[in-house]
């Protein structure tokens, strides 16, 4: 009997490939078909974009974010979002957004800082092996659906990809619900009104 682990990056790829009848890799290191490149690089983007809306596995609360020698605040090259919490840090005073690598205020127009933060939500893109079977679910799917609409166009394929993408996408939002334990109050509007 064997045993059924978590997909793996090459799994996904050859999944990927199937959608245009190309024959799957057996690895993904080394000289790669054209397709094969192409699948891993849609693969690679949509893992990106997915993360980047930010949910509960790939999201960091009670960061520290320290000033460097010239008290600019650099951020990881995996961090896409950095937010504070308007609970303890006027947004009239710190408004941030990334800038080149680092943090900028646009409530002061300058990525000069006079204090480190503490309590900050970060939310990072992870590699695809540290992300959620829910979410490499999605993420197959719908990089499958892009790379054959981008390499064969749109047809009657396109509309089960469609269908199973949302079926996915709906698991991946129904796991996150289970796991980030939302509540009405993580809103700082509902929170104040209350």
């Amino acid at each position: 009997m064997t045993t059924t682990a978590r997909s793996t990056e090459l799994e996904s790829v050859n999944v990927i490939l199937s959608t245009i009848g190309e024959s799957p890799l057996n690895s993904l290191s080394g000289s790669l078909p054209v397709d094969g490149t192409v699948a891993k690089n849609v693969l690679s983007e949509i893992s990106r974009e997915v993360q980047s809306a930010g949910w509960h596995f790939n999201t960091h609360y009670k960061s520290t974010l320290t000033r460097d020698t010239n008290n600019k605040i650099p951020v990881a090259t995996n961090v896409v979002r950095v937010d504070l919490d308007p609970n303890l840090i006027s947004r009239s005073d710190y408004d941030l957004v990334q800038r080149d690598g680092f943090l900028y205020n646009l409530a002061k127009n300058t990525d000069i800082f006079d204090r480190d933060f503490e309590d900050v939500v970060q939310v990072y893109l992870l590699p695809f092996n540290e992300i959620p079977e829910q979410a490499k679910r999605y993420i197959t799917i719908r990089s499958a659906r892009v790379f054959h609409d981008r390499t064969l166009g749109a047809n009657t394929i396109h509309k089960f990809s469609s269908e199973d993408e949302a079926r996915s996408l709906a698991v991946l939002k129904q796991a996150e619900a289970a796991t980030a334990d939302h509540t009405i109050f993580d809103s700082y509007l509902a929170n104040y009104t209350v």
